[in-house]
Parts: C-alpha cells; structure tokens; sequence
C-alpha cells in the first residue's frame, strides 16, 4: 500500500520552496507537473482501482485541454487528445458508485495540488486551480449525464417490451379465428411403382419322415390384361411374358416382380399346388402368392407330438428386415427362441421351427410384425399320428383379429369321410375333425359367436353361441352335426379375435391294425378385406386336381362380378344374404378377377365393406393303400391397384 496523501503533499512543498523548476522527489522519471498531481491522487486508491484511475485522468487531461485553449504546448495538445479518447471510452464502460466515492476524493486532492502549484509559481503549462477544478466538475457531469442516459434506455426499453407482450396478447383475444376447413378423404394410386409378390416353396419334410413319397408341383402365374397389365415380369430371376400364363412343375418358390405399363399398377394372379398322394408326406396343398406386409396372422397348424409347423419368411425388399414372431397356444403365448425376433436378409428368406423343447400343443396362431420392411410369412404343417399320415399344408395370412370375420371355402362331407366317427368295421378314428379355431390376442376375454353362412341362409353353430375364449389362448369348435354343403362361417366377438377353419378327408385305416384312419387336413384363413370386393382368385388346374370357387356373404344381398384375367369369360353371381354360393368356372380359366359395385369410385368415394369372402376349394384323389380324398384351400387376394391407393385428407 502507498502512503498517504497528504505525506506527499508536504513533500511536494519543501521541493517546490527550493526550486521552482526541479520536479516532484517523488517521482523523479516525470517532467511533467500534471502527471505528478495525478499520480499523488492515485496514491489514495488500491491496487484494484487502476482502471477507475486511468478513467479520471483521461477525463481531467481532455478538461485541460479545452480550458487551456492555446496555453499548452503542441505536444502536450496531442498527449491531451489521445487521453481524451481514451476517458470516453472508458466512461462509456464503467458507472458505479465506487467509482463516485473515488472521484470526489480525487477532486479534494486536485484543490489542494493544484493550489501548492501555484504558491510556487510553476510553468505555464501547468494547469491552474481554477481550470482544476472545471475539469473535476466536467467529469462529475459528464458522468451523471452517461449515467442518466443508461438508465432511460433501461427504461425505454422495459416499456417497449410491455407493450409488445401487451399487444400480442390483445391481438390473441381480437382477432378473428380463421376457421377450420372441412376436409374429406381422397384416394390416390400409387404412380409407376412395381407390384411384388412372394410365391410360397413346397413343403420340404421338415417332420423328418422317413418313407417320402412322389410328389407332383405345379407353378401357375397368369398376368392381367387391359387394366393391370405388366410392362415386363420376372420370377425367380428369369424373365417370363406377360401377355400367356406361365406354368412351370415346380414349387421352389420365388419373387415374381411385375414392371408396370403406362404408370398403372401391375396385376397377376399365381398360385403354387403339391400333390404327394403316398408316404409320410401324403397330401394336397395349395396357396397363393401374395404381396409382402408388414403385420400378418396365420390361424392353424399344430406343434404336438408327431406334427411339425415351420414358419417360413421372405423379404422382396432390398434392405434386411427383422421380424417379431409371437406364438399362441391353448393356454397363453408360447416362448420362442430368440424371443421370437429373426433377421430376414434382404431378397432372402429365414425360417423358424415353432416346435420348441417344452412345448407341444395341438392348437396354434402366430402373428408376425415385420420392422424395418415387409415381409411375406407362410406356415408349413406336416402331421403324423404314429405311423399314420395326418396331412399337409401351406398357409398363407389371412385377416388381422377383428369382432366380425368371414371365412369361406369351407366344404362339409358326411361325417364318416371327415374323421367325425370311427371306422365301422374296424375301429379306427381320426386325430383331426373339422373346426373352427379362434385366437384371442388381446388382454381381456373374448365372447365369441359362430354362424354357417349356406345355401339357405344364415345358421347360428349349436352350442357355438356366447363361446368365453380367455386372454391370450387359442380354442376349437367342433363343426360337429353340420349338413353337409359348402358354407361360409361368420365368426362375431366382443373383442378382435383371429379365425381359420380346419377341414379334414380321412381315408382307411392304415397301417393295418393301427386303429389310425389316414386323412388329410386343410385351412381355411379368414377372408382378407376388401379381396372380394376387388380381388384375384387363383383356379388351379391339373389333370389330378377339381377346384370350386365359393362366395360366402355375410352381409344384405350383393351381387359379385367374376371374370377372367383376358376378359374372355365373365359372369354376374347374385349372393344373399347369409348365404354362400358355388360358381361354375370354366376349365380354361386359371384366375379369375373379382368386382362388386361397392369397389371405390374413380371420384375417391371410400367403399363400405360388404361382408363378401371368396376363395377356391382344390381337391384330389389318392389311390392304392392310401385311397381317400386330399383337400386345399385358395383365398383371395386383394387387387394390387386398390392396395397401391394411398387415403391422405384434402381441403
């Protein structure tokens, strides 16, 4: 710390009473009389205050200057401009009342500075008491002023803010709403995009039976012609036309791609059949090839002793997909590896065996939920009871759970051909029987409801009224007493719940004195929306093979257009209400191109439901030790151009 101030202004005295023109002891380095007043007041603050020093003395040399007026020397003049820069800017930047407190010490001690100077008749360059003390006074001012000036733009601008805040608000009450447009759905097609379908491969003995017989395939894909028609197509990687059917005698699958014409969505209608009519795998199956979806359900199949269910999964796309996997069982979900998660590569397939060590059930449903793409399930049954052939199957999805399902194509023979009653001279029975099988995914229990959809009407199911299906369980209705006839089957529910209907065609006991009837099994999936209002149906056709296609309507009367893909043939099939119908089909038709008038209109009216489900029964006939009848089902796809169409809202 400095000494005080006064110390060195007695100092200063003596100096001055000996020479007049000998600077301050104190500051032996300056010549400059000022500089040694300025720094003599300095000696009042801490180490801290610099800045505020530097302030005042800039402000009290540019006061100088301008009282001076001609006194002071041209050096001293340009010392003076350049501290007065600076005292500006420093005033601008700092205004505290430490800085006050400073200052008025400061002008007491440039009194008496200034007042010692001029006892002892100092230069004239040395500034007097009187222009001091002007220049302590300008900065005192100058300083109120910066002070008063910050403060009412403080002010100012705390008042502009509450009048802005003020004025939003006010314009929120007053101003008038602009008011909600009505809006109403418009239907749009998706312009020149490519229409994907994924054909399913044959069953590949994943029972591991040892005795495995011949067996016939067949590949079908008939294009459409006019409206739909594909520009180019391609299946497995091998181009094929576009204007003919295509008919290949395997079934190892593949993606059948259509490029489309003119910017329009492509159509085609294929369909995969086996017959294996000896061996563990005797049986007849027939499905579809189908477009890819990101959420399936397939309703069916078993994992008990004896049966195998392999879920195969494709994905036309060109990036990996992963696919969640949930299995139902008879009393909740049932686990799977993995959690049920598996990666389906892009343009590739995986697979996943639902059997699994812990778990055997005879009644299953699976849903699968596809992230990252679309993906194209199909589950692949095969059965044995002991060493008796129980069948075969490929099912594709049918519809997602909802509270009212139809599910056609469901034939009922008398019931010693469908395994209802044991064998009369023998004995023997059959593992399966015809039933209605329901899932009931969601978390309360689900009040179900079965009715037959046949020629003379609507028939509510005996004992298959008010049904209690639990939480998350899966559970069969014997079709047990109904006429024989083809039907359609109308599930209702207080909740969404899956439907299929399992068929079976039992034949002779075999092996001798087994006291097991051979049959086969085939199922029904619940009709997809909308297949029947605007929908493919495949026909297969073969040398071995009979195929029906039925309209099932649980809705008023309607009546369905049925037509080939050439628009070679075509009929107008009136269905009543509750009813199901059988339509005759030419031999040569191999598809067939479904209509109503509730289709949606080329103005984006949106089409109502009409409680239509189509699909074609395929039948065969085994011979020799294994005689009997072998059946499948073929359900109805959705037309490509309707599932392009994209639902956004407009004004």
């Amino acid at each position: 710390m400095t000494q005080p101030r006064q110390d060195d202004a007695d100092s200063q005295q003596e100096s001055v009473e000996t020479s007049e023109t000998q600077p301050p002891q104190h500051e032996p380095t300056s010549p400059d009389p000022q500089q040694a007043d300025d720094e003599t007041a300095s000696a009042e603050k801490t180490d801290n205050d610099t800045a505020d020093e530097t302030v005042d003395k800039a402000a009290d040399e540019e006061a100088d200057q301008e009282a001076d007026e001609g006194a002071d020397s041209p050096a001293d003049q340009d010392q003076d401009s350049g501290s007065a820069s600076t005292g500006e800017a420093a005033d601008d930047a700092s205004r505290t009342d430490a800085e006050d407190a400073a200052d008025t010490d400061a002008e007491a001690s440039d009194d008496t500075d200034a007042e010692t100077v001029d006892e002892t008749d100092a230069p004239s360059t040395t500034p007097s008491p009187r222009r001091r003390r002007k220049s302590a006074s300008t900065r005192r001012h100058r300083r109120s002023l910066g002070q008063t000036i910050s403060r009412g733009v403080g002010v100012l601008t705390s008042l502009a803010l509450a009048a802005a805040v003020g004025g939003v608000t006010w314009w929120g009450y007053t101003a008038p709403t602009t008011p909600t447009p009505q809006l109403q759905a418009l239907s749009l097609a998706q312009p020149g995009g490519a229409t994907t379908y994924v054909c399913p491969h044959a069953p590949t003995n994943t029972l591991r039976g040892t005795d495995v017989g011949a067996m016939e395939s067949a590949t079908a894909i008939v294009p459409a012609k006019g409206d739909g028609a594909a520009k180019s197509a391609t299946y497995a990687g091998r181009s094929i036309p576009t204007d003919t059917a295509t008919s290949m005698s395997t079934a190892e699958g593949g993606i059948l791609t259509l490029a489309p014409a003119d910017g329009r969505v492509a159509n085609a209608v294929g369909a995969v059949t086996t017959l294996t009519k000896n061996g563990d795998l005797r049986g007849l199956t027939a499905a579809p090839c189908t477009q890819p979806s990101a959420m399936s359900w397939i309703v069916g199949g078993s994992i008990a002793a004896g049966s195998s269910a392999e879920l195969r999964l494709v994905n036309p796309g060109v990036t990996p997909a992963t696919a969640k996997v949930t299995l139902y069982g008879s009393i909740g979900r049932l686990s799977l590896p993995s959690n049920g998660e598996i990666t389906v590569p892009a343009g590739g397939s995986s697979s996943l065996a639902l059997e699994t060590k812990g778990s055997q059930d005879p009644r299953i449903a699976v849903s699968v939920e596809a992230d990252g793409g679309s993906v194209v399930p199909t589950l692949v049954t095969e059965s044995l009871d002991g060493e008796t052939p129980a069948g075969t199957d490929v099912i594709t999805p049918g519809a997602a759970p909802a509270t009212d399902l139809v599910i056609p194509g469901v034939e009922i023979i008398e019931p010693a051909a469908q395994g209802e009653v044991p064998d009369a001279k023998t004995g023997a029975d059959s593992s399966d029987t015809p039933a209605v099988r329901i899932v009931n995914p969601g978390a309360d229990p689900a009040t179900v409801s079965v009715t037959m959809l046949g020629k003379d009407g609507a028939r509510p199911l005996s004992g298959a009224q008010s049904v209690t299906i639990d939480a998350g369980s899966v559970f069969d209705i014997q079709l047990a007493g109904v006429p024989a006839g083809t039907y359609g089957v109308q599930v209702t529910s207080s909740t969404p719940v899956g439907a299929a209907v399992r068929m079976v065609r039992s034949g002779a006991e075999y092996p001798q004195r087994s006291k097991a009837l051979i049959h086969d099994q085939a199922w029904a999936q619940a009709g997809l929306p909308g297949a029947a209002d605007s929908g493919l149906l495949a026909v297969p056709r073969g040398s071995s093979l009979s195929s029906a296609v039925t309209v099932a309507n649980s809705g008023a009367t309607t009546s369905v257009t049925l037509s080939s893909l050439d628009g070679s043939w075509s009929q107008d099939v009136k269905v009543a209400k509750g009813g199901s119908v059988v339509v005759e089909v030419p031999a040569k038709v191999a598809a067939v191109r479904l209509s109503t008038g509730n289709q949606e209109s080329s103005s984006g009216t949106s089409r109502t439901s009409s409680g239509l489900a189509a699909a074609t029964i395929v039948t065969a006939q085994a011979g020799g030790d294994m005689d009997g009848t072998l059946i499948s089902t073929v359900p109805a796809q959705p037309d490509a151009t309707v599932q392009a169409q994209r639902r956004i809202l407009l004004d």
